[in-house]
């Protein structure tokens, strides 16, 4: 089984615009020789991509699904033509950063903006997924620095850690439990609980925490941002634990942090290529990222504190 590159791109398409019809006019073709295309495209993966109720497409479980995958090969794509342009117009300057949502949101736009206010030449590019996206991103190799939580090794890129302080608890204003100042495992039983995803490595350590202490956490909901989890808690759907760097990004915004009695470090894993152009800017970049870390953590405790 071999898809062409035409029906990938038809079927791109049809994801994108949600119908046919709009799929041809933007490819210039006609809406029944993409129709013609899709049903060929079908026959040969063996499985329906769109459920048909006359004029109108829903795409089956399946599509979504090999559209994660088509979406990924088309970002690989626009990277390079990206690359290519930047050489043309001689931006070769642009610092490009991979990095989860939880990073992307809290400290990085205060690296970038402490970076540019010594280089104010420099340029950035911020690509944000969630780690399993991230790490196909990674092998690209079009990124100078990759923010993670999880580490792994990789051929040809070096690798090292940040301390950015302990997992905090937070909590809506006036919650009972927020009239303390730190919290044990056991506070937490019977709360309801918002949850990271399966995925995230800090649930799975939050998780070992609550069972090692009989602790039955009531689920409440689950998702995939630390900012998400604020915002849930603020509406008050629950309570969670989150990491210190959204935390510090988070504060006066309708939440309350707490400390956590046994200590979750939090750790910032970078990657870059062992070889890069802008080694250099690197260099600085994630010095500049230490420096920051550090302050955010410092403010943090002060808060918790007081």
């Amino acid at each position: 089984m071999k898809l062409s590159q035409r029906q990938i791109d038809l079927f791109n398409a049809i994801m994108i615009h949600k119908s046919m019809t709009a799929a041809a006019v933007v490819l210039g073709t006609s809406q029944p020789t993409i129709s013609r295309e899709i049903r060929d495209m079908e026959r040969r993966i063996g499985f329906e991509l769109f459920l048909r109720f006359g004029k109108r497409l829903t795409p089956t479980n399946q599509a979504v699904l090999l559209h994660e995958a088509v979406r990924r090969s088309f970002i690989g794509l626009d990277e390079i033509s990206r690359a290519a342009s930047a050489i043309r117009t001689h931006n070769a300057a642009n610092f490009r950063i991979a990095s989860i949502p939880a990073h992307a949101e809290s400290i990085i736009p205060r690296v970038i903006q402490r970076f540019l206010n010594a280089r104010p030449a420099m340029l950035f590019s911020i690509h944000s997924h969630e780690e399993p996206s991230l790490r196909h991103e990674m092998t690209t190799q079009v990124f100078d620095l990759s923010v993670t939580e999880n580490q792994f090794e990789r051929e040809g890129a070096t690798t090292e850690t940040i301390h950015a302080g302990d997992m905090v608890c937070v909590l809506p204003p006036g919650h009972p439990l927020a009239s303390r100042t730190a919290l044990t495992p056991a506070d937490f039983d019977g709360q309801p609980f918002i949850y990271f995803g399966q995925n995230d490595p800090y649930r799975h350590k939050l998780d070992e925490v609550f069972l090692a202490a009989g602790v039955t956490r009531n689920y409440a909901a689950e998702t995939t941002t630390a900012a998400s989890v604020c915002a849930m808690v603020a509406a008050g759907v629950g309570v969670s634990v989150i990491n210190p760097l959204t935390a510090a990004s988070q504060s006066g915004r309708n939440v309350v942090f707490r400390r956590l009695s046994v200590s979750v470090p939090y750790l910032l894993s970078l990657w870059r290529p062992a070889h890069s152009i802008r080694a250099v800017q690197a260099d600085k970049f994630v010095a500049t990222l230490r420096e920051v870390a550090t302050e955010m953590s410092a403010t943090l405790r002060t808060a918790l504190d007081a």
